[in-house]
């Protein structure tokens, strides 16, 4: 019997000390008005790129398990879509694909990834325009949709 009871409260006590907390240490990265990333909406996609991944190593330096990044602003975002336009944040036009192309989105993620960092993408679902008078939106924009059918 103290064999028995030995052994329980040892596997006890060894798979409590094997237990550890996971800790979220997140960070915001705002792309609407090029607060964050990118600088620039004239910076062309390896100059992105680059950015991005000086932006990540400094906060993966700093602790940083988890990014927050904003990937839908407004009404347009900044990974390819069939329903909403590329963001006027990421290449400085609205509906403008990046040069040379590549998805942000995913490039994004696998750096993340690669330094076991959490990519979070964040979305503002109720914002259509930032500035309806300096932003030049797209033709097939949400603001230029009829509300015909509702």
């Amino acid at each position: 019997m103290f064999i028995i009871i030995l052994f329980t409260f040892s596997n006890y006590t060894f798979y409590s000390q094997t237990v550890t907390k996971k800790e979220l240490r997140g960070v915001w990265v705002t792309t609407a008005f090029n607060i964050d990333w990118p600088s620039s909406s004239t910076l062309n996609s390896d100059e992105q790129k680059a950015e991005f991944i000086n932006l990540i190593e400094a906060h993966h330096k700093n602790g940083i398990n988890a990014i927050f990044l904003q990937v839908r602003p407004a009404a347009e975002v900044f990974y390819e879509s069939a329903y909403e336009p590329w963001s006027h944040w990421l290449t400085g036009l609205q509906g403008m694909a990046p040069d040379p192309y590549y998805d942000p989105l995913k490039f994004m993620i696998d750096e993340c990834h690669k330094r076991n960092i959490e990519f979070h993408a964040w979305i503002n679902p109720f914002r259509a325009v930032s500035n309806i008078d300096r932003v030049k939106v797209v033709p097939d924009h949400i603001t230029n949709q009829s509300l015909n059918g509702l």
